[in-house]
């Protein structure tokens, strides 16, 4: 040991008296701006799975000590009290040095204590950091060492949140009046992935950022992001979201993908409180619920999908699990992202089950995750954003992932009331009809399906044209016009595809026509041929009355009156289009 200290020394751990802790408590204090709430969430924690949170200031010694009477207790008698220094020229290699010395996360394992009155316990510091990167502290939960990695992990996890959450308070409030911008890693495996906070002033140049911002810039360390330009940083220009707030940009940096959002200071939210709707309970009657205006035009057309959407709504919004069913292309997906964007949810994790396998790596990502998902638990929304997880395809889900799942829905039903991670899966098939087969857990089922919510196919909904018509204008970018014989061709169809095949079908007519209006020469391909008279071309049965004449206008109009492209989408000869424009009567609009 380069400093000379004996492993086997009765009392190793320096003790200040209370006279010196008491200003350095009050400097702490000071430094963290009053975080106790934070502080005392920690220590909550830490007494009910035996730790003890210990929180030292910028020198190592232990200002603040929690934990239940009988932990404490043994903590204190080797030498984890009050007063306690842990500077690692006292107390040899332990957490809170490593911490502070690297600037990160840190374990030391019990048995890689250097004194050995501490080889029972195991401990885990994260460092806490003030708005302009200097260390104030630390945070450490000690427990006795199970040497079960999962606790490291859990410990970790926790603190790390709660560390950045003390550094983002009192970030906002250090840059109150500058622009501050969101950089955040782009959608994957990380369920807590950290988003960072960068101050830009007027002219785009960055006055500060948090403690890991510099990292998602590849840059070497934080002061090298400041005083310098924020889209020669980050690649974006920040201003240009100030336009639409909250608006999130996605750009690629180093060949990775960030998510940037910008607030200026007039519309940035209170420090620590993201919107959040206030939980009601589930209505009687569904129908009756005010709809967000995502969710209002996702049911458009139809009174049996809008009482989908509200009672999704509710679900959502009461924090109850639960599942959407229905078949491929019902909208699913939209209806999990109208939720989402409605509730304003700032993190969410997406998992498809049907992209797990039973292999060494994907049975490691779940277990990670189940493990995030259990400190999400454990998080207010003090010391975290509301947090969402929804699990894809989960009909497809495998077996070591059910066990998985299965044990962090116990935990949340157990705690049901708190602020517990929202979580929603989405399901092809009836999971219930999966359980009689033996392809799903029963138990599972009961806990994940707290509530169904069925989406009706799409040839089930009441007014199909309503959505065609808003489909259509959305995907033309204008109002488009739906004649009366192409909404009988639309009608008549089974959608096999649902939402995405007439997506299809809408994009493809105004590919081929004028890209204003619809008609039924435009859905020749969707419905069986028909005859109206000898030589004339097949269209629809479902038109009886769509005659010849029609038929034509339509197609030359589509066309923009080009009589070559009309007569091939009518499968006619050129000159077979003249003679019966002439026949019927039919010339180019002036």
């Amino acid at each position: 040991m380069k400093y000379k200290l004996a492993r086997d020394t009765a009392r190793p751990i320096l003790r200040m008296q209370s006279s010196e802790v008491t200003p350095r408590l009050q400097e702490m204090i000071e430094r963290t701006g009053g975080r106790n709430g934070i502080f005392r969430q920690l220590a909550g924690i830490a007494a009910e799975t035996g730790a003890c949170l210990v929180v030292t200031d910028a020198d190592g010694v232990l200002v603040r000590l929690e934990g239940k009477q009988g932990s404490r207790d043994l903590f204190e008698r080797k030498g984890i009290a009050l007063g306690s220094v842990w500077d690692e020229r006292v107390a040899g290699t332990n957490g809170v040095s490593m911490a502070l010395s690297e600037r990160a996360a840190f374990t030391v394992r019990g048995q890689d204590h250097y004194f050995s009155l501490l080889k029972p316990f195991s401990c885990t510091a994260v460092p806490l950091f003030d708005a302009e990167n200097e260390i104030v502290g630390a945070i450490n939960f000690s427990m006795v060492d199970r040497g079960n990695h999962a606790d490291y992990l859990f410990a970790r996890q926790l603190l790390g949140a709660a560390a950045d959450r003390v550094q983002r308070l009192l970030f906002e409030r250090r840059f109150d009046s500058s622009m501050l911008v969101t950089v955040a890693p782009g959608a994957g495996r990380d369920l807590l992935q950290n988003n960072e906070l960068v101050a830009v002033n007027e002219d785009g140049i960055i006055l500060g950022a948090t403690a890991r911002a510099h990292l998602l810039a590849g840059s070497e360390a934080p002061a090298k992001l400041k005083g310098q330009s924020f889209e020669t940083v980050f690649g974006a220009e920040p201003a240009s979201l100030v336009q639409v707030p909250d608006r999130v940009l996605s750009v690629r940096h180093g060949g990775a993908s960030l998510e940037i959002t910008a607030r200026v200071p007039s519309e940035r939210r209170v420090a620590g409180r993201p919107p959040k709707p206030t939980p009601q309970a589930a209505p009687a009657n569904p129908r009756r619920r005010r709809l967000a205006p995502s969710l209002n035009r996702l049911s458009l057309g139809s009174e049996r999908m809008a009482a989908m959407c509200a009672r999704a709504q509710a679900y959502y919004r009461r924090g109850l699990p639960f599942v959407i069913e229905g078949p491929s292309g019902t909208g699913k997906s939209s209806l999990v992202a109208a939720l989402t964007d409605d509730a304003g949810s700032a993190q969410m994790m997406t998992v498809d089950c049907a992209t797990l396998d039973d292999i060494p790596e994907d049975r490691a990502y779940f277990k990670t995750l189940v493990g995030q998902a259990q400190v999400a638990g454990a998080l207010s929304d003090s010391l975290r954003e509301p947090v969402t997880i929804v699990f894809e395809n989960v009909d497809e889900m495998p077996g070591f992932a059910q066990a998985g799942l299965r044990a962090v829905l116990e935990i949340f039903d157990a705690t049901e009331g708190t602020d517990m991670p929202r979580i929603m899966a989405t399901s092809r098939h009836s999971l219930r009809q999966n359980v009689e087969q033996g392809l799903f857990r029963d138990d599972l089922n009961f806990l994940l399906a707290r509530a169904v919510v069925a989406l009706p196919a799409l040839a089930e909904r009441e007014r199909i044209d309503a959505l065609a018509r808003d489909l259509a204008g959305s995907l033309a970018g204008a109002e488009v016009e739906i004649t009366e014989e192409a909404l009988a061709v639309l009608r008549a169809h089974p959608w096999p595809g649902n939402l995405r095949e007439l997506r299809n079908v809408l994009q493809q007519a105004l590919m081929e026509g004028n890209g204003r209006r619809i008609s039924a020469v435009e859905l020749l391909d969707l419905a069986p041929p028909a005859t109206l008279q000898a030589g004339a071309p097949a269209v629809p049965r479902s038109v009886a009355n769509y005659d010849e004449r029609s038929m034509i206008e339509d197609a030359l109009a589509g066309a923009r009156w080009n009589v070559s492209q009309a007569a091939r989408t009518l499968g006619m000869g050129r000159a077979t289009i003249h003679r019966k424009m002439k026949q019927f009567g039919i010339s180019r609009p002036a």
